[in-house]
């Protein structure tokens, strides 16, 4: 049985939780048991956010990540779950606000400048429709973390999820998130992560067509 246990950790106001619900739903659509488990506590603005994602060929018996495969870093202080990462797993972070790397040599790891290719997308939105474009670095890392684990996930399927969650009001930003998840999905494939030796190949959400 394959089985991936996935963490995200941030901060309230970067949208930790969405980027969870992203992954898990974008897993269900692949045909894969999800479970989901979002940390509520101080995830105010500023506060701490975390959830776990655990991704399974058959149903989740345990949905806490004691032991995680996968992180997904969004800040600073986010960077203490490192010591929870399991030897041989991926770490993807949000380069723009951690600049102290990565202090474990038994994993694949994978800085994202998240925040600023999410603040670029400005330059390509007209003057009068402008937004604080920071807030798509969610986005950013859900790109890098399909390219680097389900690199096989389609664009539609991708669409389907955003659409998901991007109902009602919300529809006017899917271009953005669309875009950000490409150029996150881009900066991955042009920068892939330093390998431990001996490492696998990890794909966490295999397609149906990959069998």
């Amino acid at each position: 049985m394959s089985k991936t246990k996935v963490l995200i950790a941030g901060h309230g106001g970067q949208g930790v939780l969405l980027l969870g619900d992203y992954i898990a739903y974008a897993a269900m659509l692949e045909g894969k048991h999800v479970a989901y488990i979002p940390s509520y506590g101080p995830e105010t603005r500023g506060g701490r956010a975390k959830c776990y994602v655990i991704i399974s060929d058959e149903d989740v018996d345990n949905p806490i990540a004691e032991e995680p495969d996968i992180e997904l870093i969004m800040n600073q202080p986010s960077m203490d779950f490192l010591n929870n990462l399991r030897p041989g797993g991926l770490i993807i972070f949000n380069e723009s606000l951690i600049d102290t790397g990565v202090d474990r040599d038994d994993v694949r790891k994978l800085g994202v400048p998240a925040t600023e290719i999410a603040d670029n997308l400005k330059q390509d939105i007209p003057s009068d429709q402008a937004h604080d474009t920071k807030m798509f670095a969610n986005s950013v890392m859900f790109g890098a973390f399909l390219q680097m684990c389900a690199a096989s996930v389609s664009d539609d399927r991708v669409k389907e999820a955003l659409k998901h969650f991007l109902a009602g009001k919300k529809e006017i930003l899917m271009p953005l998130n669309y875009a950000a998840i490409m150029k996150g999905k881009e900066f991955a494939r042009t920068h892939p992560a330093l390998d431990v030796n001996d490492q696998t190949t990890f794909h966490c959400i295999p397609s149906r067509a990959a069998g």
